[in-house]
């Protein structure tokens, strides 16, 4: 989804899911980030389905560039690249 709603932070355009319970996305300015979730599904209560396959590559993409899933869990797009920051620093 490439939503026209304007935002000051990067949003993500589109994104898949792979059976590692990674997250294949592509910013909406062309960037791709790799985004392993299990560490934030081990350790939150609140992404309990996650832990599904099958309900985990649900994912799509808000009207504001972040992360949800059918049963309404979200990822902010702010939140999405803090993940991503502290992933690539490690």
């Amino acid at each position: 989804m490439n939503s026209a709603v304007k935002t000051p932070w990067k949003k993500a355009a589109t994104v898949w899911a792979d059976k590692n319970y990674r997250l294949h996305l592509t910013m909406e300015d062309g960037e791709k980030f790799e985004l392993d979730l299990t560490p934030l599904i081990n350790s939150r209560d609140a992404f309990w389905r996650l832990k599904a396959f099958r309900y985990f590559q649900k994912v799509s993409i808000d009207p504001l560039g972040g992360l949800c899933w059918p049963e309404g869990e979200d990822i902010s797009a702010t939140k999405m690249l803090h993940y991503i920051d502290f992933q690539s620093s490690e």
